[in-house]
């Protein structure tokens, strides 16, 4: 009866009856998909795959690299656009169809498709226009943000906002944070445009040394801004055309002003001693002279008129007007002090001579000549234009002349010291003789001739007796010193028997040696003061000694003499390499300031570690490293003032970020200036604690009161999440209930995930947390709640069995009997299909039937009853217990 059932037209052998029953099956039949995936004919499983509307099957199919995958994707890419279920796996083979714009655009703005795949198809949009219709009308948040980030325009974010931000914080944000970056952007453009300006205005106001240091300023600031922001192409052609330009002129005018500097050098040379000598003759006139004034004016009028003039006409006479009012100046400053000069002159050589007599110490005074140059000052007369010259040269000689006499004064009581010494050296000379103490009497005789020679003046009877008692012990003096000399002449042996010693004697230290050669030498010059005799061998051999001796030492001189010059060269490879460093660099391109700082410093380090010089040398070497050295401080000096000048530009930016209302932007502003904030050579450690104070202070109070409104937020973050665990306790605590309670829980669970999901805003981890719990408990609650009601519904089973024993007992009608017969039977056939339980013989052709039929009829619409087997089991078990009277058998 059902053969005919199992061979329809699409199972034909033949593969053309197959594809002409391919339009008879419904697009989602199970049969369609069969042919699609297995059909052994290619042209049958086309067609069918062009029939075929399961998505499922036709992604399964797109997987493939052959032609029937192609056709696969083009079916998938013709039925995304419609409903049915699959947008997740859409999502996956999302890369099959994203090149349809007409479908990109109908899945974006269709409301009813899946949020991932709405995303995606958003993501591929261009058009303004239509992303802002689904920005605008959208419901969804995500979406909405999503559609308004692709909006490249600054006003349809504007409009947006005006409509839609008052629902959505995060279109709020979006907005702020692409106005923040289009004002940053059109700041960064206006100070691009600014530099170029200022660039291209550099070298016209003939200000050439404020403009080489304003360029490399102008250089810095637009590397720090382009290497944040790439500048366009024509600012930069601008920028670079604007630098070139005025190296052109620059190198224009430093060529005009080599071949002008030598003549303008005269002009100038002139300029700056006619200013100096004006300036003398304000701050201090008493230093010149009346007639060497007057001839190094006109000395200075001659070499200005006879200088070879400029052969520009306007530095020319730029030159001849500052001539004009210099020379002016000091004639004026001449002629007012020309005549207390001359008055001054004769004040000052008197001063100077009793100053030079106050110096010289040599001089004996005399009473006479003090008082001749005290009357010759009085005499002269006083400029009355010079007071303050004249009050010091007054305070200078009456200070030369109280000192000379109170020297005088000294050397009146010398000598009188010195008469009376005198005196008292015969008279003990006159007792040693008498006692025959000949030694001290030559010693006190020569000490009496010596002291006597000191005297320039005394009284001169006093000096005539000192004379006569010194010849009369004259004859006894010398016959004693014959004797003497014989003592002197040992004492020279004794000092060569030392010398000699030294000269064999290698163990001792050279510069010990040379000391002890000197002191050697020092005592025979003694013994010669002592006896200056003529003692010529003994002289010859000592010094052979002494000099052989002194070898040794000599060589260790030698040898430090030589590391000395070895230094030398070493400082002065110091100083080529300082002078290399400063010519050899284009210190308007240098960009790493700090390298070749440490390389400076490095040179001075070694200059430092460097070993002494010659004396002489040292002078000349210890100049050119000093002049190397101040020339390369003049490029860092620059450099150093020009970049503190650019971070204390960024002072007054830090401290207008506090008038800020939004403290977001505000710290994002001061990021940007810390990032701003570049140190290429340090200024002196003071200024750059005082101008990092002034910057930090205002950027410190910023993040200060962005953390307490951050600690605000988090603690109103940490209240959501205290809520949100709250309702997961009391979800949990209905798990724990029982009986009647846990069934009534079911209402309160709507409640609860009312009251769950109305707490939003937490971060992501803690909701992904909260989440599980979440979804741990509910399903918990879920099983015991399914529990609870599978226990009352086998309750109610029972209660049926009860009665359903008692109704098959009672009698009744055949007609009902047969009827309930007859659903019986069916019924058990059902459950016997339902558990897989093998039926009577007698029942085995009705199962075939009901199964066909059964299995027909699922294949027809595709659809479950959604019950799993136990459930149909009771439904069918409980319809068991619903039948009336049955007969026993």
């Amino acid at each position: 009866m059902f053969a005919g059932l199992f061979k329809p037209k699409w199972q034909s052998e033949n593969a053309r009856v197959r594809l002409q029953s391919l339009t008879t099956l419904d697009p989602d039949s199970t049969e369609l998909i069969r042919l699609a995936l297995n059909d052994p004919d290619t042209g049958v499983r086309l067609e069918a795959i062009r029939l075929l509307t399961d998505l499922p099957t036709l992604i399964e199919l797109g997987a493939r690299d052959d032609f029937l995958g192609q056709n696969a994707r083009q079916r998938v890419q013709s039925l995304a656009g419609e409903p049915g279920g699959h947008d997740e796996r859409l999502t996956m083979v999302f890369a099959w169809f994203e090149g349809d714009a007409a479908l990109m655009e109908r899945l974006a703005t269709d409301t009813g498709r899946a949020s991932g795949l709405r995303k995606l198809a958003l993501q591929t949009l261009t058009d303004e226009n239509l992303l802002f219709r689904i920005a605008d009308g959208e419901r969804s948040q995500d979406i909405q943000y999503l559609a308004a980030s692709r909006l490249s325009g600054l006003e349809w974010l504007k409009k947006l906002e005006k409509s839609q931000g008052r629902n959505n914080k995060r279109l709020r944000q979006l907005l702020r944070e692409r106005m923040e970056r289009e004002k940053q952007q059109q700041a960064r453009l206006e100070e691009l445009e600014n530099l170029c300006v200022a660039l291209e205005g550099l070298g016209l106001r003939d200000q050439w040394d404020q403009d080489r240091t304003r360029q490399m300023v102008l250089q810095q600031r637009w590397k720090t801004l382009t290497a944040e922001t790439a500048a366009p192409e024509a600012l930069s052609r601008r920028f670079a055309e604007a630098g070139s330009q005025f190296q052109a002129r620059l190198k224009v005018y430093l060529a005009r002003q080599s071949e002008l500097e030598p003549l303008r050098q005269v002009f100038v040379s002139c300029l700056e001693a006619a200013a100096t000598l004006e300036t003398q003759l304000r701050e201090q006139p008493e230093q010149l002279a009346a007639e060497s004034l007057r001839a190094e004016v006109e000395s200075l009028r001659t070499r200005w008129e006879t200088a070879t003039p400029l052969p520009d006409p306007a530095i020319q006479e730029t030159l001849e007007r500052q001539w004009t009012s210099v020379f002016e100046q000091l004639e004026t400053a001449r002629d007012a002090v020309a005549g207390d000069l001359e008055l001054l002159e004769p004040l000052q050589r008197v001063c100077q001579r009793a100053e030079s007599l106050r110096q010289n110490e040599a001089i004996t005074l005399k009473a006479g000549r003090l008082t001749d140059l005290q009357s010759e000052w009085v005499r002269l007369r006083r400029p009355q234009g010079l007071p303050e010259a004249v009050a010091g040269l007054e305070s200078r000689f009456h200070q030369s002349m109280d000192s000379l006499n109170a020297r005088l004064q000294r050397e009146l009581a010398q000598r009188d010291e010195r008469l009376q010494a005198i005196q008292g050296l015969l008279d003990q000379m006159t007792a040693d003789l008498e006692a025959e103490k000949y030694g001290e009497a030559v010693d006190l005789h020569q000490q009496a001739g010596r002291l006597l020679e000191t005297l320039a003046e005394g009284p001169e009877a006093e000096l005539r007796r000192i004379r006569k008692r010194l010849q009369d012990a004259a004859p006894l003096v010398r016959e004693f010193k014959d004797w003497r000399r014989w003592g002197t002449d040992q004492a020279r042996e004794h000092l060569i028997e030392k010398a000699q010693e030294l000269e064999v004697d290698e163990s001792i230290d050279p510069e010990e040696r040379a000391r002890m050669i000197r002191a050697l030498r020092d005592e025979w010059r003694k013994l010669v003061k002592m006896d200056p005799g003529h003692q010529r061998q003994q002289w010859k051999t000592f010094d052979s000694k002494v000099t052989a001796a002194y070898e040794s030492s000599k060589q260790h001189f030698v040898q430090q003499a030589q590391a000395r010059d070895a230094n030398l060269q070493v400082r002065e490879q110091l100083c080529e390499q300082l002078e290399q460093l400063e010519t050899g660099t284009d210190w308007a391109a240098v960009t790493d300031w700090k390298t070749q700082h440490n390389r400076l410093r490095e040179l001075l380090k070694q200059w430092k570690q460097c070993g002494p010089v010659g004396h002489k040398a040292w002078k000349g070497i210890n100049q050119r490293f000093n002049a190397a050295m101040d020339a390369l401080e003049v490029h860092f000096n620059r450099e150093r003032e020009a970049n503190f000048a650019e971070r204390q530009q960024l002072v007054p930016l830090a401290e207008a970020l506090l008038e800020q209302d939004d403290l977001r932007e505000a710290a994002e502003a001061a990021k940007q200036l810390q990032a701003r904030w570049s140190i290429s050579l340090p200024s002196r450690a003071r200024e750059e604690q005082r101008l990092w104070k002034q910057f930090r202070t205002p950027i410190d109070t910023i993040f200060q009161h962005l953390q307490q409104e951050r600690n605000s937020h988090q603690a109103e973050v940490q209240q959501r999440i205290d809520a949100r665990e709250a309702v997961c306790v009391q979800l949990e605590a209905l798990s724990d209930l029982q009986d009647e309670a846990l069934l009534q829980a079911g209402a309160q669970l709507d409640s609860l995930q009312q009251a769950y999901a109305a707490i939003t805003g937490l971060p992501r981890r803690e909701h992904e947390r909260l989440e599980a719990r979440w979804r741990k408990a509910e399903k918990a609650l879920q099983q015991r709640l399914q529990g609870a009601h599978r226990e009352q519904q086998l309750a109610r089973l029972d209660q049926l069995a009860t009665r359903s024993a008692q109704d098959k007992s009672r009698e009744a009608v055949p007609e009902v009997l047969a009827q309930n017969r007859e659903q019986g039977e069916l019924l058990c056939l059902q459950l016997e299909v339902l558990l897989n339980v093998s039926s009577p013989p007698a029942f085995q052709q009705a199962r075939l039937e009901y199964q066909v039929a059964h299995m027909s009829e699922a294949m027809r619409t595709r659809k479950s009853s959604g019950q799993d087997t136990r459930e149909q089991a009771l439904t069918l078990l409980a319809d068991w217990y619903r039948l009336g009277s049955l007969t026993p058998e």
